[in-house]
């Protein structure tokens, strides 16, 4: 692990971007031994530390971090590691200015995403509808409204696969789930509209699904329980709220800047066939 923590204190973006309170090496491995997110792949030649997220035979890796030096063996080495796991497709996210290197390896250009953040401040904020804070409870609920949401972009197959996704959000796997900072607008019998957040570094809430029954749109309730939200945050000592958003969304980014959010980083979402 000492490795590894030295490595990362080496990467001073990853650092800032992942885990900004550790001030040393010491500091960087307990943070990584305290989280379950993170992967290690390390051999002879090489080591490197990922964000990794399995769903079926996919994987997503949202963070990696590694030495110049050590591209050839760690992009290898991933693939294998993750064709042993019986994974068939790879999704990547890495800066722009990384891409050729990737493309250089099988992998194929998708969506640019941009993350935007702001810090959580409080406002008098009035409800459209009744809120409530969405638990696991909600998910019958909450998955039908998800698919619908979705329906014409065909990003779930059907119910179970938008169900599938709500799980992952809550049981942790993607950050703390904040509950009590997650809302959802209408009755408990057709919520209409959902705001679910997540932590994994600290001080730092994301916006992890926000959705809103197409019937529905245009009428502020995202912006309502973004509102609500960060008032929560606020009053519970977090510091930013992030959200990643496809650079081609202009409805969501101009949603976003009305509500203070600034543009923080860009990243190209890289697809892989194992």
């Amino acid at each position: 692990m000492q490795e590894v923590a030295n490595l990362v204190y080496k990467h001073q973006d990853f650092l800032k971007e992942n885990l900004p309170l550790s001030k040393g090496p010491t500091d960087v491995s307990k943070a990584l031994t305290a989280s379950d997110s993170w992967f290690v792949w390390a051999n002879r030649q090489a080591t490197a530390i990922f964000k990794l997220e399995i769903s079926g035979r996919m994987a997503t890796v949202s963070e990696i971090c590694m030495s110049d030096d050590s591209f050839e063996a760690v992009s290898s080495g991933l693939r294998g590691e993750l064709r042993a796991m019986k994974i068939s497709n790879l999704t990547l996210r890495v800066p722009p200015a990384e891409a050729e290197r990737w493309t250089a390896r099988g992998f194929r250009r998708g969506l640019v995403f941009v993350k935007l953040s702001r810090a959580p401040r409080e406002s008098n904020m009035m409800p459209l509808l009744p809120l409530i804070n969405a638990t696991q409870k909600e998910i019958p609920l909450l998955s039908q409204l998800l698919y619908a949401a979705y329906a014409k972009t065909n990003s779930f197959s059907d119910v179970q696969s938008a169900e599938d996704s709500l799980r992952t959000t809550m049981s942790g796997a993607r950050g703390t789930y904040l509950s009590n900072a997650s809302f959802a607008s209408g009755a408990l019998t057709n919520l209409v509209s959902a705001c679910l957040l997540t932590s994994d570094v600290p001080g730092e809430a994301k916006i992890d699904q926000l959705f809103t029954h197409p019937l529905y749109r245009a009428r502020g309730l995202a912006t309502t329980e973004i509102a609500a939200a960060m008032n929560q945050l606020s009053a519970s000592g977090f510091t930013s709220l992030t959200v990643w958003n496809r650079e081609s969304n202009d409805v969501v980014r101009r949603l976003f800047a009305k509500m203070g959010f600034r543009q923080e980083r860009t990243v190209l979402e890289m697809s892989l066939t194992i």
